[in-house]
C-alpha cells in the first residue's frame, strides 16, 4: 500500500473543517517565519507630545528621536502523532452498513484520514487556548513532558488585570459594574490609545453584571451588528452568544457584549475554562494580533515555516504506518495593553 506523500496529507488537512473560534478571531494576521524565533520591534507611541515653542528668530529645536524594544519570542512546538494498525482496517467503520461496504484499502485510507482530522482539531484547539490566554492574561505559559515550564509574558501593564475585593465586587453593597468598566476602558487608552469595543463576560460576571440597575437602564439586547456573525453563533449552539450592548454614559461609547464558556479538556482528563466564569475580559481592534509561526524542525517540512505540516512513514516490523502533524505556534498580542481583565467575584 502506498505511502501518501506529503502534498496529499496537506490536502486532507484541508478538507477537515476546523473547530469553532472565538478568541483567534482576535488574531487575524498570519506571520511565518523560516527561524526558530519570532521577533518584534516595539516603537515608543510619540505621537501625543506637544511641538515646542520657540522665538520666530530662533532656530528650531533638534528634537531626541524615539527608541524602540526588540522582543524575542521561540514558538513551542506540539506534534501530536497516531498509529494506524493494519488490523484497523478488519472492522467495520463507524456509520458503515452493518457487513461493511467498504474495502480493506478504504477502511484504512479512512483511519488516516480521521488521524489527520484529529490532529488538526487538537492543533487548533491549542492555538485557540494560547490566544485566549494572551488576550486574558497578558502571557502565555507553557508547560508538558520533557518542556522547562516557560512564560511568555507580553508586556502588559498590571495595572489592566485587576480584582475587585471586598464590597467593590459585583453583587455587594458598593459594587458599580459601569464605572468599573469605565476605568479601565480609560486606562486602556492612556496606555495603549486603542478604543476597548467589546466586553466578554464570564456567565457568573454576565448574572452579576445584569443584576444592577444602572446596567439595565442602558441595556439595548437588540441586535444592530454583525447579522451573520449573530446567526452563526445561534444555529451552531456555539459557547459563545451576543447578549446585546451599552452605549451613553458618560462618554463610555457603544460596547458589544458577548458571555463565553467554552471549555476543554487537560491532559488528566478534567473540564477547564478557556475564560473563568468570574471575569470580564475588554477587547478593541488595537490589540492587532498575529498568528506566528516557527520553522518546522524536519526535513521532510524542508525547514520551513508552515501553519501546519502532516507527515506519514512506515514501520516495517511490526508492520504500522504512523502519522504526525507538527506545528510551531505563537499567537502574539503586538499591542497587548489594548486589552483588560477584571475578576469581579468570588475568593481572593
Amino acid at each position: 500500500m502506498e505511502i501518501y506523500n506529503t502534498a496529499v496529507l496537506l490536502e486532507v488537512l484541508r478538507r477537515q473543517r476546523g473547530i469553532q473560534q472565538y478568541w483567534l478571531n482576535f488574531f487575524p494576521r498570519v506571520v511565518t517565519s523560516d527561524r526558530e524565533e519570532i521577533v518584534f520591534d516595539q516603537v515608543t507611541d510619540g505621537t501625543r507630545e506637544l511641538a515646542p515653542f520657540v522665538a520666530p528668530n530662533v532656530q528650531g529645536r533638534v528634537l531626541r528621536n524615539r527608541g524602540y524594544n526588540t522582543k524575542t519570542f521561540k514558538p513551542a512546538y506540539v506534534k501530536p502523532k497516531h498509529v494506524v494498525d493494519p488490523s484497523q482496517a478488519i472492522p467495520r467503520m463507524a456509520g458503515e452498513d452493518f457487513g461493511g461496504s467498504l474495502s480493506l484499502a478504504q477502511r484504512f485510507d479512512a483511519r488516516v484520514a480521521e488521524n489527520l482530522r484529529i490532529e488538526r482539531q487538537m492543533i487548533e484547539n491549542r492555538w485557540e487556548w494560547m490566544a485566549a490566554r494572551a488576550v486574558i492574561d497578558g502571557a502565555v505559559t507553557v508547560t508538558g513532558d520533557d518542556y522547562p515550564t516557560t512564560t511568555v509574558d507580553f508586556g502588559r501593564d498590571p495595572s489592566l488585570t485587576v480584582t475587585l475585593t471586598g464590597d467593590a465586587r459585583w453583587g455587594e453593597s458598593d459594587a458599580n459594574p459601569l464605572r468599573d468598566i469605565e476605568d479601565l476602558r480609560r486606562l486602556v487608552h492612556d496606555l495603549s490609545s486603542s478604543t476597548i469595543t467589546r466586553l466578554t463576560f464570564g456567565l457568573n460576571a454576565w448574572d452579576l453584571f445584569t443584576q444592577d440597575e444602572r446596567v439595565l437602564k442602558l441595556l439595548d439586547t437588540r441586535y444592530r451588528g454583525s447579522e451573520s456573525e449573530y446567526n452563526r453563533a445561534v444555529a451552531e449552539g456555539l459557547p459563545f452568544e451576543y447578549r446585546g450592548r451599552i452605549s451613553g454614559q458618560n462618554g463610555m461609547g457603544s460596547l458589544e457584549l458577548w458571555t463565553y464558556s467554552q471549555k476543554y479538556r487537560d491532559q488528566d482528563g478534567s473540564l477547564v475554562d478557556f475564560l473563568d466564569p468570574d471575569l470580564v475580559v475588554g477587547t478593541g481592534g488595537g490589540l492587532q494580533g498575529v498568528r506566528c509561526f516557527g520553522a518546522i524542525m524536519d526535513k521532510r517540512a524542508g525547514l520551513r515555516a508552515l501553519p501546519m505540516f502532516p507527515k506519514m512513514w512506515d514501520e516495517e516490523d511490526p508492520s504500522v504506518t504512523y502519522t504526525m502533524t507538527q506545528s510551531a505556534p505563537l499567537m502574539v498580542p503586538v499591542e497587548p495593553n489594548a486589552s483588560f481583565s477584571l475578576r469581579v467575584t468570588g475568593s481572593v
